[in-house]
């Protein structure tokens, strides 16, 4: 048992609570969808919760690791190829970076393309501070002072969109083009413009593989400390994914909001 690798460690440990967040957010998606929703305003809501976890994690990614056409291909998994900790936990980040995996400009792209469906989307967010817009502070602020702990972030939020991504995007998929500001003639749907670029990823099995392969090399970079506090991260993770689901119950509720008569 010793010598498993992060993935499976990390796959141990949150198994429960994934489950649980995993079923809380799939008995969710009709709530979405026709016939319960005449617009993907409640869609929308959710997705900008859930969307603060990536742009939170991305943008502090990118300030650690530098410019990838600087370093991309020239990364050592030998600890002692690095002169600091800081720098071997900069190789662990560069380590695990695959452009193919990062959504901040899809979904820049899929929210402008929201926005015209309905009014209310001036400000999909209209209560301010939430358990959505505070997660994204504390990786910002907090998460960013250990940088290794990125390594939770990027495993389990890409890992679910890689995983859990295909049978979402085929719900979505069924309410058809109309319903997502789309028709036949403008777009195929099922190639996944805007508003659902999100859910693409080109060569997906290809780029899951080469993504754990990229976590299993970092792992080797790793000390044994920062992998316990990754692995009580990627439990923090969850929690506070839970608290965004159970709260976007409570707005989703009282907002008629986003829900044009």
């Amino acid at each position: 048992m010793g010598d498993i690798d992060l993935p499976s460690k990390i796959k141990k440990v949150i198994r429960q609570a994934h489950g649980k967040v995993n079923r809380l957010n799939t008995a969710r998606i009709p709530l979405c969808l026709p016939p319960r929703a005449k617009s993907p305003a409640i869609y929308t809501l959710g997705l900008s919760r859930y969307a603060e976890i990536f742009l939170g994690l991305e943008k502090v990614w990118n300030d650690l690791i530098g410019d990838a056409s600087e370093w991309m291909g020239n990364m050592s998994d030998e600890p002692s190829s690095y002169k600091s900790d800081q720098e071997r936990v900069q190789a662990v980040l560069r380590t695990i970076y695959l452009p193919e995996l990062l959504r901040t400009k899809r979904l820049q792209a899929d929210f402008a393309a929201l926005k015209p469906l309905h009014a209310e989307m001036d400000n999909p967010d209209s209560g301010g501070g939430n358990a959505a817009s505070e997660f994204r502070k504390y990786i910002e602020q907090d998460v960013a002072t250990k940088p290794h702990l990125l390594v939770a972030y990027v495993w389990i939020m890409y890992q679910a969109l890689l995983n859990g991504g295909p049978f979402i995007r085929a719900q979505l998929l069924k309410a058809g083009p109309e319903f997502w500001g789309l028709s036949a003639q403008e777009a195929d749907i099922t190639a996944l413009p805007p508003p659902l670029s999100f859910w693409r990823v080109q060569e997906a099995e290809l780029v899951k593989a080469r993504f754990r392969d990229c976590v299993v090399a970092a792992d080797r970079l790793l000390t044994e400390p920062e992998r316990r506090e990754i692995l009580d991260e990627a439990l923090e993770i969850f929690r506070r994914c839970e608290l965004i689901t159970l709260q976007l119950d409570e707005d989703a509720a009282r907002g008629a909001a986003y829900e044009p008569s």
